[in-house]
């Protein structure tokens, strides 16, 4: 089993509904609806009882929850009284850490200050604001529906109700000037008062507009040496502005990582309950499996399915040689790198292709540690294709 510390415990909480979809996501989101509140806080009441069964059941012992991420969708739209059910359920059910970091994600079209004075008065501490672009055509041409104005208001707002605030913004896209970029994010950074960034360059995922708008040859790719060019000036000026990047695409003021995403690039374990959420728990019965717990995406079947009874999908003991390459790959995400005693099997390694890759200078591996070195983190996907490749 994966030597991982069995004392932490994330829960990830699934809004599947948005004002609108983006072109470019492939995130299991609707357009939002009308749902019965009631119906909807007993479905998640039961996902939750039904998971802390399956914690005594399979011998999981934590020390309470580490952190609650509420994700989605948009779930700044969830009715204040899901939010707060959930809160206090998991109270109830697995108790809070002390320092339990509870983050909930919102776009700023959306952005109501009233109603996040009351999140925090329910318990979230982090909020995670979907900016994507700080340019209004580029906003446009990913399809979100807020303007600058808006970031602007959200974003002075939020600082005043909460001490840790990440945004999200997508970069690297066909058509995007750097120097407009690097003008725009100095900018950005000296207006506000940030504690998180993530940082996406744009990909075109299958099953969305953008797949499709590409595949007609509507919009087109930006080059690999052009993104890398966006990555390394990026990097700088995040560094210049002193954040520390901790991951490939996520930079923190010191002490502000995000911990729910710390759990899974540690590959912990985490309860995920909602439409289309996933968990997954290390065993310690026998076998000691990984299992994960898969959620049915529609919201209408993840209603009836849940509000009597709680049923999953799929519930799937994960294969030990699968587990081993998902821990693997997450783990060097992060800048400090994997402790590869958490590999139960280490062949799944090409050892010759290690060597090589620490001639060169792209692996270091020293101490138990296995990272890839910064300024490679650009191909790590290549890299890990490299490293498992027999």
């Amino acid at each position: 089993m994966s030597k991982c510390n069995q004392n932490l415990l994330s829960l990830y909480v699934h809004w599947p509904y948005c004002e609108s979809k983006c072109p470019y996501c492939d995130f299991n989101s609707h357009v939002n609806e009308k749902v019965n509140v009631n119906d909807w806080i007993q479905s998640y009441k039961n996902q939750l009882f039904a998971m802390k069964e399956e914690l005594i059941k399979n011998s999981i012992n934590f020390r309470q929850l580490n952190t609650i991420f509420f994700g989605g969708g948009t779930p700044s739209l969830m009715p204040l009284e899901i939010v707060e059910s959930i809160i206090d359920l998991s109270k109830e059910i697995f108790g809070f850490k002390k320092d339990i970091e509870i983050t909930l994600e919102a776009n700023p079209s959306s952005y109501e200050s009233k109603k996040f004075i009351k999140f925090k008065q329910m318990g979230i501490n982090r909020v995670s604001i979907g900016v994507q672009s700080l340019n209004n055509n580029y906003l446009q041409f990913l399809g979100r529906l807020h303007n600058i104005k808006d970031i602007k208001f959200a974003l002075n707002d939020a600082s005043e109700i909460f001490e840790n605030i990440s945004v999200d913004l997508i970069y690297a896209f066909y058509g995007q000037k750097i120097h407009d970029w690097t003008k725009e994010l100095e900018s950005f950074l000296n207006t506000y008062n940030l504690q998180h960034i993530s940082l996406y360059q744009l990909t075109i995922e299958e099953g969305t507009k953008f797949f499709k708008d590409h595949k007609n040859g509507i919009i087109k790719l930006i080059d690999n040496d052009k993104a890398a060019e966006f990555y390394d000036i990026s990097n700088k000026i995040l560094s210049d502005f002193r954040f520390i990047k901790y991951e490939v695409s996520n930079y923190a003021k010191l002490g502000f990582k995000c911990k729910h995403n710390l759990n899974y690039w540690n590959s912990e374990n985490w309860i995920g309950v909602g439409p289309g959420a996933y968990g997954r728990l290390w065993s310690l019965n026998k076998n000691k499996d990984r299992i994960e717990y898969q959620n049915y995406k529609n919201p209408k079947t993840w209603l009836s399915k849940n509000l009597l009874q709680t049923e999953f999908e799929k519930i799937i003991k994960l294969n030990s040689n699968v587990s081993d390459i998902d821990t693997l790959t997450m783990g060097l995400r992060l800048y400090e790198g994997l402790e590869i005693s958490k590999i139960n099997n280490l062949s799944i390694i090409n050892f010759k292709s290690l060597k090589e890759l620490q001639k060169q200078n792209i692996l270091s591996f020293k101490n138990d540690i296995l990272k890839v070195n910064k300024k490679h983190m650009i191909k790590l996907n290549s890299i890990l294709n490299y490293l498992t490749s027999n």
